[in-house]
């Protein structure tokens, strides 16, 4: 070979191994900057305790602030009342009504999606609609029973613990019930109002019935209201089920059909 052949030879085998000495860091550095950002992923997608994941972090995640507004001032008016030592029959009247205040509270945060009409987009998603409805009961209805629990014991002093649970349990559960029912039934624009508009009514005829029938609400009639508490927590199951499914089916609503007109 020529003096000049083997000068571009040796040339570009240095060029060639200068190339590779440089390559390899910059290949080492890449993989291990791409550890790195999978070990970041993986630690954003780990859950963090005490926090909530999948698609209870979503139903909550979802919900205003303001649906938790009423679980607080139930359990802020139970221990004023109780504090100051009202009388039976205003505790009594406060623990009528807060158990048909928390449904509607609870079943706003609930029927909010169909309302919205988003319950054919959760459907889609990756924690679908179903799922999320569940725990979107489980949420408000834990935080109302738990708001009437602490009211319960707040009023401890004045009511009898049967009297104030059965008081308060009958209301809140035919309430909800009733109020997710007329959700599922009603046009979706329309189910927000119909959620809220049963346990006003509920809440009215319980009031009424106090100032007509004070009666009702002596110790001989706990069990009559215990009863209908037993009632309203089988509706309430009933009913959740069938949200659900409504839920899983995206919220459609049948159609309804043509009139028939003739000429």
């Amino acid at each position: 070979m020529r003096k000049d052949g083997m000068a571009v030879l040796e040339n570009a085998l240095r060029e060639h191994y200068r190339s590779e000495r440089e390559v390899e860091p910059l290949a080492a550095d890449r993989k291990r900057k791409a550890a790195d950002l999978a070990a970041l992923a993986a630690s954003e997608r780990s859950p963090r305790p005490g926090r909530p994941t999948g698609p209870m972090r979503t139903a909550l995640g979802s919900s205003p602030r303001a649906f938790w507004l009423a679980p607080a001032a139930v359990v802020a008016l139970a221990l004023a009342l109780g504090l100051s030592g009202a009388p039976a029959h205003e505790a009594e009247a406060v623990l009528v009504a807060s158990g048909p205040a928390l449904a509607a509270a609870s079943l706003a945060g609930v029927v909010r999606a169909r309302s919205c009409g988003m319950q054919e987009l959760e459907a889609s998603c990756l924690h679908n609609s179903a799922s999320v409805a569940f725990s979107r009961l489980m949420a408000f209805s834990i935080s109302s029973l738990l708001a009437l629990a602490v009211a319960c014991i707040a009023s401890a002093r004045i009511i009898p613990a049967s009297s104030s649970a059965a008081f308060s349990l009958a209301p809140f559960l035919l309430s909800a019930a009733g109020g997710l029912m007329l959700a599922r039934k009603v046009p979706s624009a329309d189910a927000a109002v119909a959620a809220v508009a049963w346990p006003a009514g509920v809440c009215a005829l319980c009031i009424l019935l106090k100032v007509a029938v004070p009666e009702a609400y002596c110790t001989a009639a706990v069990w009559i209201w215990a009863a209908a508490a037993s009632a309203g927590a089988l509706w309430l199951a009933r009913e959740a089920l069938r949200w659900m499914r409504l839920s899983a089916e995206g919220g459609c609503e049948t159609a309804m059909p043509a009139p028939f007109c003739v000429l």
